[in-house]
């Protein structure tokens, strides 16, 4: 959860040469406290502008909707934002300088009321489409030019992968869950359960793949959700982990504690036997 009401917004881009991308802007719920911006120019007459020099504004008042829309977005992203360390060093530039060759560099600050007062916390944008909304919503309010907005839906959880080889105790086995082939199955791609495990009290390993329901995909979304799957640290440096798959195109691995991985080994395991006893 937030640590507290959303109370500011301050974002700003450096990218380098390319000085018109770059802007800044501080927000409260009622103006744009302060904003500099390269303004967009005119075609006819920008050989005889200086794009150099950017402009600036100060206490611009904002519609309570303009506010809501930004931080509906910034809610949304919120579970995917991590906070930067305070300790961590940073080289700050002298007043007045800026950079004008080398990497982009992007700051984004949330302030926020909390039962102790009010915080000021620096965050890593998330890496997430949905970030691009953010900042042309910022850019919009910044330099209104009737910019068209970028919407995206939130990723939905679309494909998992688990699996363990090389094990010095315990045998390998690996269960992947997804859609089937686009190109074979067009729009109406069914899902598909590919198992290689052996059952407890066997020998011989079990290696098939089964087309499933819908249903079946809610179920294992839902079961997700119940033991925090998304939840679960990101990383790959210890053992065991799975990916998990989203319908923007992002995929993410999770280290797993033992008991997770327990239950999601169970749960495919019992799966995978269900769906081999139904096979005529």
């Amino acid at each position: 959860m937030p640590p507290g009401t959303l109370t500011g917004v301050t974002y700003s881009h450096t990218s380098g040469m390319v000085a018109r991308a770059d802007f800044a802007i501080t927000l409260s719920p009622e103006a744009i406290l302060e904003t500099s911006y390269y303004p967009a120019l005119d075609p006819d007459t920008a050989e005889d502008e200086d794009w150099h020099h950017p402009s600036t504004k100060k206490n611009v008042p904002i519609t309570a909707a303009q506010w809501s829309d930004v931080e509906h977005i910034i809610l949304e992203l919120y579970p995917l934002m991590e906070p930067i360390p305070e300790n961590r060093l940073e080289v700050k530039l002298p007043p007045g300088i800026e950079v004008m060759d080398g990497g982009d560099s992007t700051s984004l600050i949330l302030t926020w009321s909390t039962e102790d007062g009010t915080r000021s916390i620096r965050y890593d944008p998330p890496n997430d489409r949905r970030i691009h909304t953010l900042i042309a919503l910022l850019e919009e309010l910044a330099d209104p030019i009737g910019r068209e907005i970028p919407r995206y839906a939130p990723p939905e959880l679309s494909g998992f992968y688990m699996g363990q080889s090389g094990a010095l105790f315990s045998k390998d086995y690996s269960f992947q869950f997804d859609r089937g082939p686009s190109v074979v199955y067009g729009e109406d791609a069914p899902y598909i359960l590919r198992a290689r495990f052996t059952p407890s009290g066997r020998k011989q390993e079990i290696w098939s793949d089964w087309a499933v329901s819908d249903e079946e995909w809610d179920a294992f979304t839902a079961f997700a959700e119940e033991i925090r799957l998304e939840q679960q640290p990101d990383g790959s440096s210890e053992k065991p982990t799975c990916t998990l798959y989203y319908s923007d195109g992002k995929q993410q691995q999770k280290k797993l504690d033992q008991e997770t991985a327990k239950q999601l080994r169970a749960y495919f395991t019992e799966l995978a036997l269900c769906l081999l006893d139904e096979q005529p």
